[in-house]
């Protein structure tokens, strides 16, 4: 579930909705410096910040521990995530606390190098020393599993890859243990597999395993990396060394012990779950095994931690000096269902934890393969950062490490919200400034699962939260397909009418007025693409046709949303128009608007667009898109339009500071002072600040370099640009307001590490700037990279008003 932070703040009272103002400034031919102002005292400007309300995708649903049937509810932050873990009774040094770093060495040393892993902390930085790290989070012990003459694909197995493991330990700051599981088999042993070596034969079996254990320890003390504990066999009950006869299976363990404990080393037993433990341990008697440990592999299920009790009481009861642990597990942290993370798995390690320990048993376990970067159950991710669950074993003890994570890469609470920011006076800012953000993702993202909530964290809906705060305009992209053939979105939104509906009937509620951006095309239309819609196609080179179609989908559209009761405050004909419309774009001149026959052409579309708007509501205004600051332009596009009669009010701009340099509100200034002397009225309708630099969906940002623009990264430089922004628009009298571009499109799964999840809902939904659908419609360079696909996610996620979390 995500959880998204916004709030428009306003300073000072705002004057009562003055539609008069803008219909008075519509009908003016020309504008002068001598306009008077219809307010008499300088409005406060409302301004954007990252506190306010929350968003989530998914409803709140805590995730069922796969152990119990008990639910873990999944923080804001893993700072303190586990703070509500006390230490557990009876637990001590004696606590066996063990990591298995059986692939350690494969995974830093590959013998391909593209599988290397670097090992990191929480907030993925390389560690020097991974195993005081590990030591850190409560881990006391390492454990190595080791077969006698493994195959090429089982060479992590190998006696010289664990000794580099065991050289690595000892040359560690850590005072941290070790426990070298010996198989006794060329691969890994289980509790129905237990096959010997190559060479070894069942009858001589014992002695094979006699000498090799010699071998091993004598190398091991050559090297003085002689391990704390040696464990015989892996998940071993009556079958040691694959023998038939139990008792002689028995002796067989009995004589490695001894030679095992004439080293000075404990000895540790592996059993797989067994039927008849006080059977086991009377015969292990019987024999003479002379061991410390009793250990036991699982794989859990909701019967697990009452069965490792029942156990733990046996050992108590029949061999008192013998600790029990619990010798190999782990548990899910990713699964394909979603219902596991690394909350459930802490608390399932805790859990377990607490069942091997009373004041009769220190106890412990084993988590096997700890440290196999990538694994679903591992404590360490594809990308080697180390899994707050680790922390759980210093928790059990009493001790609280530091949990933070990379939030980002997680989808926590990324802290923006907790920035203070001062919020610069506007001038000239009234009730009839339009203060606009356009939402046009919404739709896609209630329906891909995105629920909202206000300050109380009640459920709220988007619209209402807005205009709480201080919002009076949304503004609406309209697309005429956006699917294919199978009906199958392109995404962007998915924006046809009937997602615009949506929105807009919300927007009623809360008397929003909105902005209805006409692109006339199935999707983007931008500067560099301006595609006609598939359904105009057939009418590309029949002008009136083409007039015809601009003027019904224009007017049929108005209509649909004048039933729903949306507020149409101005219609946007064409979406950034400056080098083409509509097919048509400029080849000979600097821009379209110098080459008179294609802008010719396309003005008949902008006036049929227009025609329109004025029949059907006559009372908004009609603006036209451009992405630009540029006065050459604008003149020579102005004049184009002069010439073919094209009927509108509003100039409006994108102007992004981030692409419009240094000069960009001094160049806001001069266009408005431009767009007023040949009588007509300007606005931003697009604009927006980074929040951060960062990823937080798994898809590129559209934006991360400031380009030298003066503001700083954060809700800060957000709220400065946009005080800086409006001062500059209502520093001439024809200056409307701005919109702030899709200030709340987000991911529908916060977190780099969920990029497939979110490329799904993208080809779903529609939730992502493009999906994989749009291909044969939208350009294929658009959508690949060196072969490579660039769609899926949102590209927009650190440019919103909101701060990004994400709760399972």
């Amino acid at each position: 579930m995500l959880k998204y932070i916004l709030l428009f703040i306003r300073k000072g009272k705002l004057m009562k909705n003055n539609h008069n103002l803008l219909m008075k400034m519509k009908n003016l031919e020309k504008f002068s410096g001598a306009i008077k102002r219809c307010v008499a005292i300088a409005m406060a400007s409302m301004l954007f910040a990252t506190t306010g309300f929350s968003l989530d995708t998914h409803p709140v649903k805590a995730q069922e521990v796969s152990s119990s049937a008990d639910k873990i509810e999944v923080p804001e932050t893993s700072k303190d995530a586990f703070k509500k873990y006390e230490k557990i009774s009876g637990i001590g040094e004696d606590t066996i606390l063990g990591a298995d770093f059986t692939y350690y060495q494969q995974c830093v040393n590959p013998k391909n190098p593209e599988w290397k892993k670097t090992y990191k902390d929480y907030m993925s930085q390389p560690l020097d020393d991974i195993f005081e790290y590990v030591q850190e989070q409560g881990i006391n012990t390492i454990t190595l599993k080791v077969a006698v003459d493994p195959t090429e694909n089982d060479n992590y197995l190998s006696l010289n890859e664990a000794m580099k493991t065991l050289k690595a330990v000892k040359q560690s700051k850590a005072k941290i243990k070790t426990n070298l599981v010996l198989l006794y088999s060329d691969s890994m042993t289980y509790a129905n597999k237990q096959s010997l070596p190559n060479g070894w034969t069942k009858e001589d079996a014992v002695k094979e395993a006699q000498d090799y254990t010699t071998e091993v320890i004598a190398k091991l003390k050559a090297e003085d990396i002689a391990p704390s504990i040696i464990t015989i066999g892996n998940e071993v009950n009556c079958n040691f060394l694959d023998i038939k006869k139990e008792w002689d299976s028995f002796v067989g363990m009995a004589s490695i012990a001894e030679i095992i404990k004439k080293n000075d080393i404990k000895v540790a037993l592996s059993l797989s779950k067994p039927e008849n433990l006080q059977w086991l341990i009377e015969q292990f008697g019987y024999a003479k095994v002379d061991y410390d440990y009793l250990g036991v592999n699982l794989y859990p299920d909701d019967e697990t931690n009452s069965y490792v009790e029942n156990l733990k009481k046996i050992v108590e009861q029949n061999a008192s000096k013998v600790q029990f642990f619990v010798s190999g597990v782990q548990y899910d942290r990713v699964n394909d269902k979603n219902t596991a993370n690394v909350y459930t798995q802490a608390d399932s390690v805790y859990k377990l934890l607490s069942a091997t320990i009373d004041e009769k048993n220190a106890g412990g376990l084993i988590y096997t393969d700890a440290a196999y970067a990538g694994s679903w159950k591992s404590f360490f991710d594809d990308e080697g950062d180390a899994q707050v669950s680790m922390a759980i074993f210093a928790y059990a003890q009493g001790n609280q490490p530091d949990t933070s994570r990379d939030p980002y890469k997680y989808g926590d609470d990324t802290g923006l919200k907790q920035q203070k920011v001062t919020i610069k006076k506007v001038q000239n800012m009234s009730d009839s400034t339009i203060r606009g953000i356009d939402i046009s993702s919404y739709t896609a993202l209630k329906k891909a699962g995105v629920k909202y909530y206000d300050n109380e964290g009640k459920e709220a809906s988007l619209l209402k939260v807005l205009s709480d705060n201080g919002v009076n305009y949304i503004r609406i992209r309209i697309w005429n397909d956006p699917y294919n053939e199978k009906g199958e979105t392109y995404g962007g939104g998915s924006n046809d009418v009937k997602a615009g509906l949506e929105i807009a009937k919300e927007a009623a509620k809360y008397n929003i007025k909105v902005l209805l951006g006409f692109h006339y095309s199935d999707f983007w239309a931008d500067p560099a693409v301006q595609l006609l819609p598939k359904d105009w196609k057939k009418d590309k080179d029949n002008q009136e046709k083409m007039c015809l179609n601009v003027y019904e989908f224009t007017k049929e559209t108005l209509e649909q949303f004048k039933d729903a009761g949306a507020d149409i405050g101005m219609v946007q004909v064409g979406n950034e128009i400056s080098q083409g419309m509509m097919g048509i774009m400029h080849k000979t001149k600097a821009n379209v608007w110098q080459e008179e026959e294609k802008s010719t052409i396309i003005d008949s579309y902008l006036s049929a667009g227009a025609r329109a708007v004025r029949e059907c509501t006559p009372d908004a205004l009609v603006a036209i898109h451009l992405d630009n600051l540029n006065l050459g332009m604008y003149k020579d596009a102005m004049n184009a339009w002069e010439r073919d009669n094209v009927d509108y009010d509003v100039l409006g701009a994108s102007s992004y500071a981030f692409w419009a340099g240094k000069n960009m509100l001094e160049n806001v200034r001069k266009a408005g002072e431009y767009v007023a002397s040949r009588g007509k009225l300007f606005a931003v309708l697009e604009t927006s600040w980074l929040n951060s630099q960062k990823d937080a969906d798994g898809t590129v940002n559209m934006a991360n370099n400031t380009n030298g623009a003066v503001y700083k990264v954060g809700p800060q430089g957000q709220a400065d640009m946009l005080s800086d922004l409006y001062n500059a628009i209502l520093s001439n009298d024809n200056g409307l307001g701005a919109f702030y571009w899709e200030g709340a499109w987000i991911p529908v799964r916060a977190g780099w590490v969920n990029w497939k999840y979110n490329k799904e809902m993208a080809n779903e939904f529609g939730t992502g700037w493009a999906a994989e659908n749009a291909e044969g419609y939208y350009p294929t360079s658009k959508l690949y990279y060196n072969e490579n696909p660039v769609w899926g996610g949102n590209s927009w996620d650190n440019q919103t008003l909101l701060m990004i979390k994400v709760i399972h």
